[in-house]
């Protein structure tokens, strides 16, 4: 049987780093449906959200403290 190689978001959980804090230990998974959701760039885009989006990802590797302001701090604007 051939190994299947690891998917992207298996190794980003594996190094237990927040990907906005850098914080190591425990993490989540932030995810949105689309990459629209994240809403238009600019001054009104939250900084976890303009991440995202310059990353060109639906998910986010987080902390708690750091997903708690995720939740605190919606995307308004969304396409």
């Amino acid at each position: 049987m051939v190994p299947t190689p690891r998917k992207e978001l298996i190794h980003r959980l594996r190094t237990r780093r927040c990907e906005l804090c850098g914080q190591c230990g425990t993490v989540a998974v932030h995810q949105v449906a689309k990459l629209a959701h994240l809403g238009t760039p600019g001054p009104g885009q939250p900084a976890w959200a303009a991440f995202m989006a310059r990353k060109r990802r639906k998910t986010l590797v987080v902390c708690q403290p750091c997903h708690e302001v995720i939740h605190a701090t919606p995307v308004t604007h969304a396409a």
